[in-house]
């Protein structure tokens, strides 16, 4: 009788909502740079050729950040005039001859232009993590993660827009306002990555720097129809993501890439982690047909939302594909802890290094009191949006059991290792339903359990997108892998890329 009345109500919100929004539809602008709509290794490629030079590609996705921005709210701050001096000396490097084939070798995004969220520190570049307290503060130093893809030959053109903090799926904070999906500006874009997908969908950036520590990463990427890759934990420095040193020895909090194209992941990934490549197997061939495919229809977890037809008949039909190619049925995984997965998320958040949320919300001076900032919200004079505040609501509620909930991870972790091992993978669903409308993810906030419970257990999934469902909203799954097979996660991606049709851009194109 629960999941029958939930299932309704569900519907119900998004009923109400559709009422207010439907009239608010507008389209986004078609893409007039074709350069826009390729891979960033299709880029890189084509300016190693010389057959299109930096200063054109960097151009042509500042181009489009200016056409889409004023609808989507995804960039809130840029550096579109040095990203153009740092292209053209670029380019007068490439014809002199000063840089050679091996230096290309060596920089995989030479000359390819790249953004990233804007609790990322970027020096120079806005830092506020959507906090009024931090208005206007500037990031005083290049986070790791970009230095390395600075140090990869990709030139920074923005940094986009985030939840206050991080914590919620939708970007929307009082400092930069809300932004939305290209595929239908009335729809929620995920969070924290939320200004990251939004413009690489809209095909403003060719790939970008995410992070995630409940979901940042794959939530945002599956309601914009991108991909995303969560590597497997401590393997990507966390220096400069927030309030990260780098120095913590043990987090769920990891950057990964955010692309158009599967092809990307790869060379990104070997970027992001650096000096740890060699722990991974990224050049190793996958055969797929001897991957061992597990699925999940639904984990049963009682907090999230009741999955509909439309996403139960994808993770068939995805199945139904395996089963089609593979000298062996896909098996359907049962296993009981699934449902446990955002209580288990809930107190491995309690152990994240140096964890205090309220202090966070304070910028680390002093430390605000929840009961007052409920009030005060109440009364309309807090500076903390309602996501705060559902936040901060579960920080008062009792803790989980630490026996419990770490008895119930290390089972959970040992039945997965049993079952994927070096060369299996398992099918996730993402969500129970396309991206819905501004604001309704107040009403069932647990939703995220889906993607938290792989940050808790540490293992690499890939989000992939499956084209376009009814609606005309992207659509897909999770391709998740045991910790340091990251690779098969990836190859399984492109296939199901190969066969559904991946990214689909929100705009029509000319053939």
């Amino acid at each position: 009788m629960l999941p029958f009345i939930r299932y309704h109500f569900d519907l119900f919100i998004d009923r109400i909502f559709g009422l207010y929004y439907n009239s608010r539809v507008e389209p986004i602008q078609k893409a007039t740079n074709d350069l826009v709509l390729e891979s960033a290794v299709s880029l890189a490629r084509k300016i190693r050729k010389r057959e299109v030079t930096s200063e054109d590609v960097v151009r042509a996705f500042i181009d489009r950040i200016k056409e889409v921005n004023p609808l989507l709210n995804a960039v809130v701050d840029q550096r579109f005039n040095e990203a153009i001096k740092e292209a053209q000396n670029l380019d007068k490097d490439i014809a002199s001859g000063a840089i050679l084939d091996a230096d290309f070798a060596e920089k995989p995004f030479l000359g390819v232009p790249f953004t990233t969220k804007e609790s990322t520190s970027v020096k120079g570049m806005s830092n506020t993590f959507g906090l009024l307290k931090r208005k206007s503060r500037k990031a005083l130093f290049d986070a790791e993660v970009i230095e390395k893809m600075k140090d990869s030959g990709a030139i920074l053109i923005a940094v986009t827009n985030v939840p206050q903090l991080n914590l919620w799926q939708e970007t929307r904070n009082p400092v930069y306002g809300l932004t939305n999906n290209p595929y239908n500006i009335t729809r929620n874009v995920g969070g924290s990555s939320g200004g990251e997908a939004s413009i690489i969908a809209a095909c403003g950036s060719p790939l970008g720097v995410g992070t995630d520590i409940g979901g940042s990463l794959r939530i945002p990427s599956f309601m914009c129809g991108i991909c995303a890759h969560k590597p497997t934990c401590n393997l990507v420095s966390t220096n400069g993501l927030t309030f990260r040193t780098g120095k913590e020895k043990s987090t769920m909090v990891v950057a990964g890439p955010m692309t158009k194209y599967v092809d990307d992941i790869k060379p990104f990934l070997k970027v992001l982690v650096g000096e740890n490549v060699h722990k991974l197997k990224l050049d190793e061939p996958v055969n797929i047909k001897n991957i061992k495919i597990y699925y999940v229809q639904d984990p049963k977890d009682p907090f999230v939302s009741p999955f509909r037809d439309e996403m139960k008949q994808l993770m068939t039909k995805v199945v139904n594909h395996f089963n089609e190619i593979l000298p062996y049925k896909p098996e359907l995984l049962t296993i009981n802890e699934f449902k446990y997965g955002g209580k288990i998320w809930r107190y491995w958040m309690s152990q994240e290094p140096d964890a205090n949320f309220n202090r966070d919300l304070a910028d680390r001076e002093g430390e605000i009191s929840s009961m007052i900032e409920l009030i005060k919200f109440c009364l309309r004079r807090s500076e903390f949006n309602i996501a705060v505040m559902l936040n901060l609501i579960n920080g008062l509620l009792p803790s989980e059991n630490a026996d419990w909930a770490k008895e119930q991870t290390n089972t959970l972790h040992n039945k997965l290792m049993a079952a994927l091992g070096t060369d299996g993978v398992l099918l996730y669903p993402s969500a129970p339903w396309p991206a819905s409308y501004h604001h309704t993810a107040i009403f069932r906030p647990w939703n995220l359990n889906l993607f938290a419970i792989w940050n808790a257990m540490k293992f690499p999934v890939t989000q992939v997108p499956l084209g376009l469902g009814k609606e005309g909203l992207p659509v897909g799954i999770q391709v998740v892998a045991a910790p340091y097979q990251d690779h098969l996660a990836i190859a399984v991606a492109k296939e199901l890329e190969k066969t559904f049709g991946g990214y689909v851009p929100p705009f029509k194109v000319n053939k």
